[in-house]
C-alpha cells in the first residue's frame, strides 16, 4: 500500500518546504509585532496622564502665545462647550485628537517661538530664580570661575585632571 508521501514530486516537496518556511517567517514577524505592541502598551501605561496643571499651562500657552487661526477654531468650539481643554490634552495624551484639533497643534509649526521670560510671563513656566540668566545673551556671555581660552586649546573637552 503506498502513502500520500509516495505521490509527491521533489518539486512538490520543495513547493511545500517554500510554503511551511515563509509562514513560519510571516508567524514570527507577528508575533513580533505583537511583542512590540504590548511593550508599546505598557510605556504607555506607565506614563502618567497630564495633571490640571499641564492643561493649564497649554492653555495659558494657546491663548497667551500661540493662537493662529486653526487655535481660534478650536477655541470657539470651546467656547461653545462642544470640547475642554481637558479633552485636548488628554487626546493629545492619548493619540485621540480630532482633525480640527490635529490641524491646530500643526499649525504650531509656524508660530516662533516663545523666549523664557515670555513663557514665565504667560504662567506656563515658574519664575526663575534671581541669579539664574534669562535671555540667550546673558546664557553665552556668563563664564565659569575656572574660564581660560588658552586652555581650551590645550584640552577642547575641559577633562578635569587631578
Amino acid at each position: 500500500m503506498r502513502s500520500d508521501r509516495d505521490l509527491y514530486t521533489p518539486e512538490m516537496d520543495q513547493a511545500e518546504r517554500e510554503l511551511n518556511a515563509r509562514a513560519n517567517y510571516a508567524l514570527d514577524l507577528g508575533r513580533g509585532l505583537a511583542e512590540k505592541a504590548a511593550q508599546l502598551d505598557q510605556r504607555f501605561d506607565e506614563k502618567e496622564p497630564p495633571s490640571d496643571e499641564d492643561v493649564e499651562r497649554m492653555k495659558k500657552y494657546i491663548l497667551g502665545h500661540a493662537m493662529t487661526e486653526q487655535w481660534r477654531q478650536v477655541v470657539t468650539r470651546i467656547d461653545r462647550g462642544e470640547l475642554t481643554w481637558r479633552e485636548i490634552v488628554d487626546g493629545l495624551f492619548h493619540g485621540t485628537l480630532d482633525r480640527e484639533v490635529s490641524a491646530a497643534f500643526r499649525s504650531l509649526s509656524r508660530v516662533p517661538p516663545a523666549s523664557v521670560e515670555e513663557l514665565v510671563q504667560l504662567g506656563v513656566l515658574p519664575t526663575l530664580p534671581p541669579d539664574r540668566p534669562t535671555t540667550a545673551e546673558s546664557r553665552t556671555t556668563a563664564t565659569r570661575p575656572d574660564d581660560d581660552d588658552d586652555e581650551w586649546f590645550e584640552d577642547p573637552l575641559r577633562r578635569r585632571t587631578r
